[in-house]
Formats: structure tokens, C-alpha cells, sequence
């Protein structure tokens, strides 16, 4: 199954310069086809400074695009064919397959309730935010999940057991444990609403098939890695996401390294081309909003070429895998 990647090309720090060198390489080193979406004629003279397969390239103009320090309903006003809205709409209509991309993150998610697909039973998709935990640590596996990191405010009961579903959906996809473990956070003693509500969370997450509810996580033990999945409202999930944010830029090269690993246990990783097996080995990339029937990775606004590069597979492999299956079935369950 071929993948069509569409590529937000203007929204990130890097400019077009980290996409059009992602795809460039990719083109030469796998069958990934990129569509290139923004300023046709400036991504066209970067193209011709380097080496390509047109095949794998191409380049779809749009005039104008979201600025990561723009706002963002503002800006979706004003600039109604922006890089952000083509791309997702070529992905909601089938010309595409997924969307990655590296610009407003609220500018990101208002364009996809526009033009994605909401799976049946998902009032509320979810913004993930994907985390290294420590490298000594109680974790099975190098990577967390914590769900939502920003897209919601606030969430009731069948939300957030909706979101731990999704959660651990990937995670089996991801890490290959079939029973991941999920757990709730718990910020400043406060979880979800008044305590009956708590309980109601912790009795039907307990209840859920193919996961192991572990009960609350405290924030400054997100990376202790007792959890694959942590579920949290929106509004919880920001300020958690800020403080992970900052440790991992303070974290050693080891634990990078330890990161690079997420996409080799798979259990549908061998399905694909073998020149897939291998992950760029600089960083993880790309955190995946989960509850649309489309795919869309969205990547940090100062994420370099390989940081793309990267997105840019795994979101390839999410297409061709059943990732998008397995949170269908996962949510199904729950409703």
C-alpha cells in the first residue's frame, strides 16, 4: 500500500527548508510519495538545489500560511487557503493520506475538526504528547503517552475513558504489550470534576479490555514510567506537557538515544517495504491526535529536517499499518 503524506511545508521555526530536505531524502530512500504544500514557487527552488525523485515530490501551492506565534482563529479568518487548511482538506478528501505538520498547534487542531473525520463514539479527539521516560526506570518501553495534551478543557467521566481506549490502542500497536498500563493524572490532588466522578473514572477504566488500570499518576512521576498511557483533561495536560517540555531538554543524550527505539517492535512493522525497517536514529517525532478516522502527526515548531523526516515515516506506517483499526475497534468497545 503506497502512503501520501502531506506535508505542511511553511508552519514550523525551520521553515521549508527541514521539509523539502525530508522529503528529498526520503524520496531516494523509500517509497514514501510527499506532497510539499506551500509557497509553490519558493519550495520549487529549494527542490532544484538538491537531489530527488520527482516521482516522490510534488508541490501544491498555497498562498499564505499560519505563523506559529499567530492567533490562530484570527489567522484562519484571514487567510482561508493557508498551507495548514490545504493539507488537511487534501487529507479529509482522500488525496492525501495523512497530514503532518509543525505549525500552530490550536491552528492545527480547529483546521482538523474542519476537514477530518471524528470516529463514531469520539465526542472529544485528543491531542497526544509522547515522552521519554527515565532511563532507569520501572518502564516496559522507552516511550509515554499522555492524553490530552491541550486540545480539550475539560472532560467528563466517558471522555477520558474514551481517551484511555485510544491510548492504549496505540500503545499495543506501538510498544507490542498487549495489556498496556493506563492511569489518570493527577494534578495538584485534583483529577477529573468531584470525587464521585474519580471513582466513576476508575471503575471503568478498570472495566476496559486489553489494558491495566494502575490508578492516579502524580505529575512529577510521569517519567517514572509506571504507565504507558496517562488520560488527563486538556487543561491539566498543558501545564504537564510545559514541565515534560522542559526536562527533556535537559536530558542527556542517552536518553535520545533511548527514544530513537519507539518503532521497532511494532507487531505490523514487517509488513512494510524494507526500506522502512529502519527509524531515523536522531530523535522521536511527531505526536498524533487520536479520535479522527484520518491521520495527522503534528510535530514540535522547532523540529530540524530529521525531526520531520521522522514524522514523516511514522505517519507512513500508521497508514499502512492497523494503528487506525485497532483505535476504531478500541473505541467501539467503549460506546
Amino acid at each position: 500500500m503506497r502512503a501520501r503524506i502531506a506535508l505542511d511545508a511553511m508552519g514550523g521555526d525551520f521553515g521549508p527548508e527541514a521539509a523539502v530536505g525530508a522529503a528529498c531524502s526520503l524520496s531516494l530512500s523509500t517509497d514514501i510519495e510527499t506532497i510539499l504544500v506551500g509557497d509553490e514557487v519558493h519550495l520549487q527552488e529549494l527542490l532544484d538545489r538538491k537531489p530527488y525523485d520527482p516521482v516522490r515530490v510534488t508541490v501544491r501551492h498555497a498562498s499564505s500560511w499560519v505563523k506559529p506565534e499567530e492567533d490562530p482563529v484570527r489567522a484562519m479568518r484571514r487567510k482561508k487557503r493557508n498551507s495548514l487548511s490545504l493539507a488537511a482538506s487534501m487529507v479529509g478528501e482522500g488525496e492525501a493520506d495523512a497530514l503532518v505538520t509543525g505549525g500552530n498547534r490550536d491552528a492545527c487542531l480547529l483546521t482538523l475538526h474542519k476537514h477530518f473525520r471524528r470516529l463514531r463514539g469520539v465526542r472529544l479527539p485528543a491531542l497526544g504528547f509522547v515522552f521519554a521516560h527515565q532511563p532507569e526506570s520501572h518502564a516496559r518501553h522507552p516511550l509515554g503517552l499522555l492524553l490530552d495534551g491541550g486540545s480539550t478543557d475539560r472532560c467528563n467521566v466517558a471522555e477520558l475513558t474514551t481517551f484511555a481506549a485510544m491510548g492504549a490502542a496505540y500503545a499495543r500497536e506501538v510498544s507490542s504489550h498487549a495489556r498496556p498500563r493506563v492511569g489518570f493524572l493527577e494534578s495538584a490532588g485534583t483529577v477529573v470534576g468531584p470525587e464521585a466522578d474519580r471513582e466513576a473514572l476508575a471503575e471503568g477504566l478498570a472495566q476496559l479490555a486489553n489494558l491495566e488500570f494502575i490508578g492516579s499518576v502524580a505529575e512529577n512521576d510521569l517519567r517514572n514510567g509506571h504507565a504507558d498511557v496517562v488520560v488527563c483533561e486538556g487543561r491539566v495536560g498543558r501545564a504537564a506537557v510545559h514541565g515534560l517540555e522542559g526536562r527533556a531538554a535537559e536530558s542527556p543524550a542517552v536518553v535520545r538515544d533511548r527514544e530513537r527505539s519507539i518503532w521497532y517492535r511494532r507487531p505490523w512493522a514487517r509488513s512494510g517495504s524494507a526500506s522502512l525497517a529502519v527509524v531515523d536514529q536522531s530523535a522521536y517525532a511527531g505526536s498524533p491526535v487520536l479520535g479522527f478516522a484520518q491521520v495527522c502527526l503534528h510535530t514540535h515548531r522547532q523540529s530540524p529536517e530529521p525531526v520531520v523526516r521522522n514524522a514523516v515515516v511514522q505517519a507512513s506506517r500508521m497508514v499502512r499499518g492497523g494503528m487506525r483499526d485497532s483505535i476504531r475497534q478500541a473505541v467501539a468497545a467503549v460506546v
